[in-house]
């Protein structure tokens, strides 16, 4: 009797451990959210848009996306963090939320790193230096030449402390060695409107804000932040062409609670990425100037943990902090 009652627990027990495997082999059976932590009709929102709707077609299920912004992506970063790990719950991460925030915010209520599965790159938002048209700059040379001779009164604005357009031009500044006024906004487009206007000289911002306003003569464009040129503007020199290597774009993806079953990421990884490498999807990343992408779910918590670290070592020797 003992041997039959010891065989029924450890199948009791066995069908336990497979129970999240079975629950999910179906999966998705119901609608997915995504959690977008910044504002609805913004750069990020967009191009989470762009993806969701064609992955919703892919998993047969509907993808709501729910805006919850604030704390320069943290609200709805933690919402994520805390929801079940069962797949149904997804955030919009971008360096902000995963990479930049955990050093500037010193009581963040999420750890990036423990909190969460990575699942899927997107792609990369190319960042540009932009100034007045009036400011006497053409190159970032001539930029960092201007820099140099009225240390601390060129100015330069930002959505906010220790958001990415901040640290950026903090890059910027340790590259090139030279000193310049910090003016924060409350949000990019109030930012951008005072670089427009001339009540600041500067701005790192994502290429998709900057080229409509170049294009109107708002503003000009002097360098492209990042590794390499832009598939979609060629033409467009990076900083590093010129002189000063940064590196500062921002990039989006997809993650999860931790602890969501494998299986299910490698699901959600694999239709991802068929999503991104799709010409229609590719072709209308590209046309809101975002640089497709795609990983493995492996690959992606590897770069992410690496850019934890990268802009890290920028936000430790700025000093940046933000209550």
């Amino acid at each position: 009797m003992r041997s039959l009652v010891t065989f029924a627990s450890m199948a009791v027990v066995a069908a336990a451990a497979m129970a999240p495997l079975a629950a999910t082999a179906d999966y998705p059976e119901k609608p997915l959210k995504l959690i977008v932590p910044w504002p609805a009709g913004g750069g990020s929102d967009v191009v989470a848009r762009v993806v969701a709707q064609p992955l919703g077609e892919r998993l047969k299920q509907s993808i709501v996306v729910e805006n919850r912004p604030g704390a320069n992506g943290a609200i709805g970063s933690e919402a994520v963090a805390r929801s079940p790990a069962d797949g149904y719950t997804l955030v919009w991460v971008t360096a902000d939320t995963h990479a930049i925030n955990p050093h500037v915010y010193p009581k963040l209520t999420y750890d990036p790193r423990k909190d969460f599965t990575a699942v899927a790159i997107v792609g990369y938002f190319p960042y540009a230096l932009v100034v007045n048209p009036s400011f006497p700059a053409n190159t970032v040379a001539e930029f960092v030449a201007e820099a140099k001779k009225r240390p601390g009164q060129v100015t330069f604005a930002s959505w906010g402390v220790g958001g990415s357009a901040h640290v950026a031009m903090e890059m910027f500044k340790q590259q090139g060695s030279f000193d310049v006024l910090h003016v924060p906004f409350q949000g990019a487009a109030p930012a951008m409107q005072a670089v427009m206007g001339g009540q600041v000289d500067s701005m790192i911002v994502p290429i998709s804000v900057a080229d409509p306003q170049a294009k109107g003569g708002r503003v000009k464009i002097l360098g492209l932040a990042a590794d390499k040129r832009f598939v979609g503007q060629p033409d467009l020199k990076t900083m590093a062409e010129q002189g000063v290597p940064v590196n500062a774009g921002t990039w989006v993806g997809f993650m999860a609670p931790a602890g969501t079953p494998d299986n299910v990421v490698r699901k959600l990884n694999g239709e991802i990425n068929a999503v991104v490498e799709s010409k229609p999807v590719r072709d209308a990343l590209l046309k809101v100037n975002t640089d497709p992408s795609t990983m493995s779910a492996d690959q992606f918590k590897s770069f992410v943990n690496a850019e934890y670290d990268r802009w890290g070592k920028t936000v430790r020797d700025a000093k940046i902090k933000a209550e």
